[in-house]
């Protein structure tokens, strides 16, 4: 009996569910070495878009630590912890605002466009957002289940979130604003689609009743981020 509750999908019982959380918090948290992550994916991903160069791509999506604001966000959503929700905000916006400034600026001072149009361009939207919500899945299960941690980098690579970023910001450089739009959108779908399964997830995983938990550990993070 215990191997069948052990071999389910959703089993909140074999979940750490406060080791969980202060990971999670840890890591959405808007702390200098998130934002200097942030900043250093972004020239990666900006320069490997603009030399057309998918290695580098691939490797600033590795460096980038974007994905955890977002499970951040949604996880304080379904526990109801506005500090939690409006640390993780703060976490994206500074994430988002770095990408697309970042790849902005570095544009305003290379000619071409790139390898950014080609990919946007040959995009099928209606195919990301199913990508979007097994990646979001995939993320929730990693982070929850300590046996699956290795896919994370997986993750990292297969959900589309840093590379529209910083092409919105190199739309912006180079005042293309078709680019501009449809990075927008690729984002969105992705955005969207990994907060909706994750939230659904980590529901069923039974962290809905740690909200004074979760309350906990992001007063120990802000003390943190005060501190320095």
């Amino acid at each position: 009996m215990k191997s069948i509750k052990e071999n389910r999908i959703f089993n909140p019982q074999i979940v750490d569910q406060p080791k969980v959380i202060k990971k999670l918090v840890e890591e959405s948290s808007p702390r200098r070495i998130f934002l200097v992550l942030i900043f250093i994916s972004s020239v990666m991903a900006t320069l490997g878009l603009l030399n057309d160069s998918s290695a580098v791509v691939i490797g600033a999506m590795l460096v980038a630590p974007l994905l955890w604001p977002i499970l951040g966000l949604s996880m304080g959503t379904l526990v109801f912890d506005f500090r939690m929700i409006r640390m993780s905000l703060i976490s994206f916006f500074f994430s988002v605002a770095i990408a697309v400034v970042t790849a902005m600026v570095i544009t305003l001072f290379y000619v071409p466009l790139g390898a950014s149009r080609e990919i946007i361009q040959i995009t099928n939207l209606g195919f990301m957002f199913p990508v979007a919500l097994a990646a979001g899945a995939a993320a929730a299960f990693a982070i929850s289940y300590e046996g699956v941690k290795e896919i994370v980098t997986g993750i990292a690579i297969s959900v589309a979130l840093l590379p529209p970023l910083v092409t919105i910001g190199i739309g912006l450089g180079g005042t293309d604003w078709e680019l501009m739009r449809v990075a927008m959108q690729l984002f969105l779908i992705n955005l969207v689609g990994i907060l909706v399964i994750s939230f659904i997830i980590f529901a069923l995983l039974g962290f809905r009743k740690y909200r004074k938990l979760m309350d906990a550990e992001v007063k120990k993070e802000e003390k943190v981020l005060n501190d320095k």
